[in-house]
């Protein structure tokens, strides 16, 4: 079996569960003879480097800028496309592998799986399993971290649709798979539980159990329940308590409500306490003295509020410690309560505090008992042998099995009535009005297409340029191409028109101003033609003439899409049939944003489009394009035409809707969920000195003239 594997952190990166998760998979894929090659980011490569790892397996260190993206994409979405295009790279080199896994924190194989759905060669077969260790949607919330704030909010969608796009999850704990279901539904996914190997440690520490010496190990974080079990401390030494809570880990995690370090926080709280001696923050320790610090605990505390399955707990657990965890994560499936370890519930009143008093009371026989018991949980449930005999066949079954699907993975999809779409023609439809200058080579564009069964409909809507209109004398003449003059009523009923004049099952739009590449119709077709519930698409955007920027589109979806265009939707593909039934342009929208509406209609209806991750359409900037004429008013009115013509669709998210407004501001003032805004408000000065200035200019014609082009 050739294995592969996506994660953002290995050994010797100290990454905790991740980095663990990932060594004691090569060890264990190792000894099986199983090839693993590991995919990491590393900036400290110009491109990418191959290495064998010291236990047989490979490493392929890559930049996460190779393609030069930076420009297009945030961090986590760059990286997440990076991923896509490294792995597509060696396959082309190499081959493929018979199946890939990546971890679910950050969607950092988003991207792969687009390219698996969207049926790109290099990985259209090959099975993507997705393993459950830490997401971003789940975690940021119980950190109060504004998860609809850009980048997180888009982070947070992409982990999202990689569950649902993903061939399989596993899930080393059933507790995260609980914990998911409130924020995607995986009742009908595939998913299994099988725990993270773990390879005891053989060698024997000498250690002498400092009693009464409390440890908690573990990052300060509000996930990991740290205010929670200060706050049980505090209470605790209030009446009386002796003994100290010693904490060893890191305090520089940032809680956001406060815009402060776990560490400043808990030092200004917990002063008093300090200076006592009765808390103790040791900070960071070197991994050499880890094993001494936990052999001389008398017990370890685990007091997360939502966990997956923290090593912490396997590690104490090995070394044969008495472990106090919180019943709030996976490690509640680790524990025998009162046999291997014991285990409390926050939402218990006081319910920490007698099991605590009841580990201290234990005796020394007790102790080495529970200690035992622990050692012997760790190697029945996550002994790599034990793991090999559950995860080996389940991937061989998954590789035997695999299948390409007819419906597309979407998150988000309203019921739709199915439409026809059965030819090979299509139709590409070119509004144009005094385009002149620019048809030929859009023309063109379309002319050296890949797919070649297309008829090209020119729509004349009442050029008034000499020079246009003996252009289209020219068009009238080329092969494939028919014109059609009707009198000028603007876009919309131009692309209505030229809809109502294609006899393909496909329809495209093309301004006569922009170009395509040759293989992006033959793309979109196959997506097309695959899925039953895709009824258009677009593609990334190169921009050309007056700027070489690029538009990373994204496939619109609920809440996203309705507060902001995601895609560019003047040159999509369409099965013509739904573009008829709720795609048409309404006029009324006005001002460049009818496109928009229509596709907001069509996901409405359920007809859901999608978008390849390639820059295939070449979209030309110019000084006087209809877009550059916009301004805030216009927008101000089509956003809200737009919104009460589908409010029965935008009331369904309303409250995503709104705390995407409040976090980033108004829709039409972002472009790319992937960077960070800055929202600013400043309200219009209201002094005397103002309003008579104001007064006087609106008196003035020359003053208002230049006041109000400089509001625009």
């Amino acid at each position: 079996m050739k294995f592969w594997l996506l994660t953002t952190e290995y050994p010797p990166f100290h990454g905790g569960g991740i980095s663990t998760y990932c060594y004691q998979t090569g060890r264990m894929f190792a000894d099986s003879k199983i090839e693993m090659t590991t995919f990491i980011p590393d900036d400290s490569v110009s491109d990418y480097k191959v290495y064998n790892t010291p236990e047989g397996n490979r490493l392929i260190k890559f930049n996460t800028n190779r393609t030069k993206t930076t420009e297009a994409f945030g961090f986590a979405a760059r990286l997440s496309y990076e991923f896509a295009n490294i792995v597509q790279h060696i396959i082309k080199m190499e081959g493929r592998p018979d199946i890939i896994e990546a971890q679910d924190y950050l969607g950092i194989a988003w991207y792969l799986l687009q390219f698996k759905h969207l049926l790109y060669e290099e990985v259209k077969d090959v099975p993507v399993v997705i393993t459950l260790h830490s997401p971003a949607f789940l975690y940021l919330e119980y950190n109060r971290v504004p998860t609809y704030r850009f980048p997180d909010f888009h982070t947070c969608e992409m982990e999202k649709e990689t569950l649902v796009m993903a061939d399989w999850l596993i899930a080393p704990t059933q507790y995260m798979v609980d914990a998911i279901q409130p924020y995607v539904d995986l009742t009908a996914k595939n998913k299994t539980v099988i725990r993270n190997p773990y390879i005891t440690p053989t060698h024997k520490v000498a250690h002498t159990i400092k009693r009464n010496k409390i440890v908690y190990y573990g990052k300060l974080s509000a996930q990991k329940g740290s205010f929670e079990l200060l706050s049980y401390f505090k209470k605790m030494w209030d009446t009386g308590f002796k003994h100290s809570l010693h904490v060893i880990g890191g305090t520089d995690i940032v809680f956001h409500p406060e815009q402060l370090t776990m560490g400043q926080i808990v030092s200004k709280q917990y002063e008093q306490y300090l200076k006592n001696g009765q808390l103790l923050l040791h900070g960071k320790i070197k991994p050499e003295f880890i094993e001494q610090e936990l052999h001389s605990a008398h017990v370890i505390i685990v007091p997360s509020i939502v966990d997956n399955l923290p090593y912490v707990v396997i590690e104490a657990m090995a070394l044969g410690k008495v472990v106090l965890a919180s019943v709030q994560g996976g490690q509640r499936e680790m524990i025998e309560h009162g046999v291997s370890g014991f285990l409390f519930d926050h939402t218990i009143e006081g319910d920490f505090e007698e099991k605590l008093k009841l580990v201290i009371s234990l005796t020394d026989e007790q102790i080495a008992a529970i200690g035992k018991a622990a050692k012997a949980q760790v190697a029945a449930m996550y002994d790599p042998a034990v793991i090999k005999e559950q995860k080996l066949p389940l991937l061989n079954d998954i590789i035997k099995n695999k299948k390409t699907s007819t419906t597309y993975p979407f998150l988000y999809q309203n019921q739709f009535k199915p439409v026809a779409g059965n030819g090979n023609l299509l139709s590409v439809v070119i509004p144009y009005y005094n385009m002149g200058k620019y048809i030929k080579e859009c023309v063109q564009s379309v002319k050296s297409s890949t797919w070649r069964n297309i008829e090209i409909l020119i729509i004349n809507d009442g050029s008034t340029e000499a020079e246009s209109l003996d252009v289209l004398k020219e068009m009238e003449k080329t092969a494939g191409v028919t014109v059609f003059h009707k009198p000028n009523e603007g876009l919309a009923f131009t692309r209505n028109y030229g809809a109502g004049k294609a006899n393909g099952d496909w329809l495209a739009f093309l301004d006569a101003d922009d170009l395509v590449t040759p293989e992006y119709y033959e793309k979109a077709l196959r997506v097309l033609k695959q899925y039953d519930n895709v009824f258009f698409a677009g593609s990334f955007v190169q921009y050309f003439e007056d700027t070489n920027r690029k538009w990373a589109t994204f496939t619109p979806q609920p809440p996203y899409a309705l507060v902001h265009n995601p895609v560019n939707s003047s040159g999509l593909v369409y099965k013509k049939a739904a573009f008829l039934a709720a795609g048409l342009n309404d006029k009324t929208v006005d001002y460049g944003l009818e496109d928009y509406e229509s596709v907001i209609h069509l996901l409405s209806e359920g007809y859901n489009g999608v978008v390849l991750p390639e820059f295939l359409f070449r979209y030309r900037v110019r000084g006087d394009s209809m877009i550059r004429k916009i301004t805030r008013e216009k927008l101000l009115y089509s956003y809200k035409y737009i919104a009460e013509k589908h409010s029965s669709y935008y009331s369904t998210f309303a409250t995503q809707i709104n705390n995407l407004l409040n976090a980033n501001g108004p829709g039409f003032l972002f472009d790319n969920p992937t960077f960070a805004v800055n929202v600013v408000t400043n309200a219009e000065n209201n002094s005397w000195l103002y309003r008579k200035a104001k007064a006087f200019v609106k008196r003035n014609k020359t003053l208002k003239k230049i006041a109000l082009r400089l509001k625009k």
